[in-house]
């Protein structure tokens, strides 16, 4: 070898650079999102700015807008994690396949999975006044189709005579208002792995299901793999 002459260079890792070095194998846009998440539960939307954020994460101000244009698009994100991967989990198993029973179970488990997955509190963010803006209308409209799904499925459970009869709308606010309270649940309720099954559980009973269904419709977890 000449001298003088390196070795091959080792490729330059892509994305901005860090204030503070990190890990270069670490999600950077998750790192935002969690840390955004944190403040906004901590301090309001409003008051935390993105060079907050940037400054929890180790990011320089201007790096955070590689990865997120507008705080409003951090927000947008956060609130989607809320609805999104349900609809997903909805899209990719057939709940028609199963009773009613079984798939309000389902539902109701991997619901309530999600919004207490993760270190923070995300479903709180649906309650932030800055979420009721006009330009986050597209996020209410994905929560009323997770409604509209509820809502089919009680009522399908009502028509196979498995749900004791009512009006389907009013017991669906009943079990999606069970669901959303974990959102103003204690944080150690929403990390016991018991919270969803319980809930899940509780919302047959809501639809009158009898006991052994209910425990019949429990032993369903398994089919929770295909998420």
């Amino acid at each position: 070898m000449a001298a003088g002459r390196r070795g091959k260079s080792q490729p330059r890792p892509v994305g901005r650079p860090r204030a503070v070095p990190r890990d270069l194998s670490c999600d950077v846009r998750e790192e935002i999102l969690t840390a955004a998440a944190g403040l906004f539960e901590a301090g309001g939307y409003t008051a935390t700015s993105t060079r907050s954020i940037a400054d929890q994460v180790g990011l320089r101000q201007a790096s955070l807008f590689h990865y997120f244009a507008r705080k409003q698009d951090i927000l947008s994100e956060l609130l989607d994690q809320t609805v999104r991967p349900t609809l997903e989990y909805v899209r990719r198993v057939a709940l028609s396949d199963y009773d009613a029973d079984v798939a309000l179970w389902l539902l109701v488990h991997t619901d309530v999975a999600n919004l207490c997955r993760g270190p923070h509190n995300l479903g709180a963010l649906q309650l932030l006044p800055e979420a009721r803006h006009t330009e986050f209308e597209w996020f209410w409209r994905r929560r009323r189709q997770l409604f509209r799904i509820y809502t089919r499925q009680i009522a399908r459970g009502m028509a196979e005579e498995l749900f004791l009869p009512a009006d389907p709308l009013t017991t669906s606010e009943v079990v999606f208002g069970l669901v959303e309270s974990v959102i103003m649940a204690r944080p150690e309720f929403r990390k016991k792995s018991t919270t969803p099954p319980v809930l899940a559980s509780a919302a047959l009973r809501v639809c009158g299901v009898t006991p052994a269904r209910i425990r019949r419709a429990s032993t369903a977890l398994p089919y929770l793999d295909a998420r």
